[in-house]
């Protein structure tokens, strides 16, 4: 996805649709979200979808709705309908990246593991810096 610019923002937020945008990303209403999904598992395909809710679609990438319908179609058959309403976002079970572990928290083998570990990727660094200066 592109960065939406100011204009596109204030646009798309004009849509009924469409709960916030961000530079970068929109995020629907949960309503459409489930309405959509019922309404691409009776037949309509995604862009039909999106245009029937006059939401803009020269601003997004040429698959967006589909990946969308993707997503909450699997969301809504492996979860059911209420998940699409609730609200994940910060909350640790979205997956995302893994929190970074604080050093203090460790204890004394762990520690000594990530030495370890470092210590490997040091010495493999250096064979690397070795070949590379020796075939140069």
């Amino acid at each position: 996805m592109h960065d939406f610019s100011d204009y596109q923002r204030r646009k798309l937020l004009q849509n009924q649709h469409i709960k916030n945008v961000s530079e970068k990303q929109v995020v629907f209403h949960p309503q459409f979200k489930a309405k959509s999904v019922e309404d691409y598992l009776a037949g309509l395909n995604p862009k039909e979808i999106f245009k029937k809710a006059n939401i803009n679609l020269k601003w997004f990438s040429r698959d967006y709705p589909k990946s969308c319908l993707k997503k909450w179609k699997k969301k809504y058959l492996e979860e059911g309908r209420e998940s699409l309403f609730e609200e994940r976002r910060g909350t640790g079970t979205g997956g995302g990246r893994p929190k970074n572990e604080k050093l203090s928290e460790l204890t004394y083998e762990e520690l000594l593991a990530v030495i370890e570990v470092q210590k490997g990727v040091i010495e493999d660094l250096k064979k690397k810096k070795a070949l590379t200066k020796k075939n140069s």
